[in-house]
């Protein structure tokens, strides 16, 4: 459906409302045609968000990880320096960018949300006990890790290519 979809955008490259709105006719048509979800990305955060908040009242409700101290912070307490809620937030955009190696351009939506969700986790992390920003800076280098091993060779040839065409 990719070449499909490059069409359409060929097509409706107007920046007009109306033609804008054809586009987004045209390509629900066309996501249903091959069975197609947009949402199907959210479907992670879904799954994730009730962890997160049981994760939350177990930070809370146990005085034993609320009141320990690891590193610089106290679990059950903002990070008072900033440091996790931002690491958070770049090790996102970092495992992001590498989910979407070479698709930036196909999918617009893809990459406003490559900027939008590092955001949002900042910000939340922000807020957060310590602990919670701890947990997306460890699963987050974790899954950077799982994908340079699973898309490592195509990451390697997307820079490549990308490097050789400037």
């Amino acid at each position: 459906y990719k070449p499909e979809l490059q069409k359409l955008r060929e097509k409706y490259s107007s920046k007009d409302a109306q033609t804008q709105q054809k586009l987004q006719q045209e390509t629900m048509l066309l996501f249903q045609k091959h069975g197609v979800n947009p949402l199907a990305g959210c479907l992670p955060l879904f799954i994730q968000m009730p962890i997160l908040i049981g994760f939350y009242h177990a930070i809370m409700r146990t005085e034993e990880i609320a009141r320990h101290n690891f590193l610089w912070f106290d679990l059950g307490e903002k990070d008072p320096f900033y440091i996790l809620p931002l690491v958070a937030g770049v090790t996102t955009f970092i495992q992001q960018k590498m989910m979407m190696a070479g698709t930036e351009q196909q999918n617009p939506q893809m990459a406003m949300m490559l900027w939008l969700m590092p955001i949002m986790v900042v910000v939340f992390a922000i807020n957060f006990p310590a602990a919670l920003s701890l947990y997306w800076v460890v699963g987050n280098l974790f899954m950077i890790a799982q994908t340079y091993f699973i898309k490592g060779p195509d990451l390697k040839a997307t820079k490549q290519a990308g490097g050789t065409g400037k």
